[in-house]
């Protein structure tokens, strides 16, 4: 074991710089969104809210500040049992371009926010482009005009951002930035836009844009309906039906806190996590290579001192820790984490590996999902050579 810690250290190393140059170079394409256009399209912002009732309003106000001509708030019910109705039938008294509708009985096969988001861009949107908001997510002034900015700089018909994230516990520190650190480590964002395949594609169900004769065209939710990661499938399925797509840096265009507590984001990731993955395959490769460039170093670096001491072996493992713990407090200081989640990304990357198993044992063992009070039956069980 002695006489390996230097060629392995040295891979492991290897592997690490890679990753770390791919992500120094994703953080130069993922830019934040041009100043607001002087002559936006029409746009509806578009909310599906489920028993929202601690987050709506402060949502459907940032939403519906400074509305514009050509642009309106929709926001659905889905089926409220917590108040969130009467906090909207206030709301719509008040805000002048706030329209709230009633959702319709959730059909068989449908998740419940793609129903949701389905029927708001189908049956009650009126702009040219449709921009789907999360109930917890704070649009700022001007977000949603230079969201549109953004499409027509990159021609594309849909684009999808990444709001700055508040996590405001231990639980939701370690796993909530995961996000960015998955995003920015393995995706090359220099091929997007460039290789048609859908499988190479990226969103955040958060905040998305779509120009509506597009979305409609590819069946936008209805084609996904079943998912519960609307975000990347979305994308995909834009993607698929040949059109262009764009990911954007979206700190500057609204915040979010996207989970309560480290329970709170475990039952989050882990309702989906299986889902944005698609194969044991992807899983396995996934499992692999996070244990290999996020974990591996320190197992490595303590191996070598426990057996070494300070030594060729040490130094080369220490380098590695180095380089995964500078890329941390790098992606930490742009997006606003925790400095201190750079040190703790052995542990973070342990709990996200153990979700994304649970994940897909939930899936594989047909047992349903619960969100949003709403159990969606489980898939069937996974047999051999299928996902």
């Amino acid at each position: 074991m002695t006489a390996a810690l230097v060629p392995v250290g040295l891979v492991v190393l290897l592997a690490v710089l890679a990753m770390c140059a791919l992500a120094a170079w994703n953080l130069r394409l993922f830019r934040v969104a041009p100043p607001p256009l002087a002559d936006p399209p029409s746009l509806s912002i578009l909310m599906p809210a489920r028993n929202e009732v601690d987050q709506i309003e402060g949502a459907v106000r940032a939403a519906c500040a400074d509305l514009p001509p050509g642009r309106e708030v929709v926001v659905l019910d889905d089926g409220s049992t917590d108040g969130t109705g009467a906090v909207l039938a206030r709301l719509a008294r008040k805000l002048p371009g706030l329209r709230v509708v009633t959702g319709a009985p959730l059909p068989p096969g449908w998740a419940g926010k793609a129903w949701a988001c389905w029927q708001l861009a189908s049956e009650h949107a009126r702009g040219e482009w449709l921009l789907f908001v999360d109930c917890d997510v704070r649009l700022a002034r001007h977000a949603p005009a230079r969201l549109l900015a953004a499409a027509r700089a990159e021609s594309v018909a849909f684009a999808s951002a990444f709001p700055r994230q508040h996590v405001l516990t231990v639980g939701e520190a370690l796993l909530v930035p995961l996000v960015h650190l998955v995003l920015l480590a393995y995706l090359p964002m220099a091929l997007l836009r460039r290789v048609p395949r859908a499988s190479l594609s990226a969103g955040c169900g958060q905040l998305m844009l779509a120009r509506r004769e597009v979305y409609l065209a590819a069946d936008g939710h209805r084609a996904i309906r079943a998912t519960l990661h609307d975000g990347i499938q979305l994308a995909r399925r834009m993607k698929a039906a040949g059109h262009a797509i764009a990911v954007l840096d979206g700190r500057d265009l609204a915040t979010c806190r996207m989970y309560v507590g480290l329970s709170g984001a475990w039952r989050g990731f882990a309702r989906n996590a299986y889902e944005a993955l698609g194969s044991p395959a992807a899983l396995a490769v996934m499992c692999l290579l996070n244990a290999g460039l996020f974990i591996a170093p320190w197992l490595g670096l303590g191996a070598a001192l426990a057996t070494t001491g300070w030594s060729e072996a040490a130094a080369v493992w220490a380098l590695a820790v180095a380089a995964v713990v500078a890329l941390r407090a790098r992606l930490a200081r742009r997006f606003g984490a925790p400095l201190w989640t750079a040190l703790a990304t052995p542990v973070a990357v342990t709990l996200m590996i153990a979700l994304q198993i649970h994940s897909y044992f939930t899936h594989c063992t047909g047992r349903p999902v619960v969100w949003r009070a709403r159990a969606y039956p489980g898939a069937a069980p996974v047999r051999k050579g299928r996902a």
